[in-house]
């Protein structure tokens, strides 16, 4: 049992985008709503996403960035927060995580291709 959950923990973090699609399609037949399946979609590919990069990076450059993945999600929440006081007077934490999840989610996302593509050109090339 626990090889069938490692091998389908395998296969999501090799291939996130095609589990974007299906957790998407799943979650919009579950809630009927798009900007409802939308959000539910980002909120559980946001760690897969960051696994993703980070695995992919491991492969690319032979050393792991964990740390520095840490510290910029870091900075990331830290200005979740700053915008968050200065729209609202106020910090909602739960408003602010949310925006700083999403975040990371758009950009673990354009990290996740622009790594893809460096490596198969790279791998092209040489």
């Amino acid at each position: 049992m626990a090889e069938v959950i490692i091998f389908i923990m395998a296969a999501i973090l090799t291939m996130p985008i095609p589990f974007l699609f299906v957790f998407y399609f799943l979650s919009r037949r579950w809630h009927g709503v798009n900007k409802k399946a939308v959000h539910q979609t980002a909120a559980f590919s946001a760690p897969v996403f960051i696994l993703a990069v980070h695995v992919l990076m491991l492969v690319l450059f032979q050393q792991s960035f964990f740390a520095y993945i840490v510290i910029f999600l870091l900075i990331l929440l830290g200005l979740s927060l700053v915008i968050q006081y200065k729209l609202h007077d106020e910090i909602r934490f739960i408003r602010a995580f949310r925006g700083f999840w999403r975040a990371a989610f758009l950009l673990f996302t354009v990290v996740y291709m622009g790594l893809s593509i460096f490596g198969i050109l790279g791998r092209i090339v040489s």
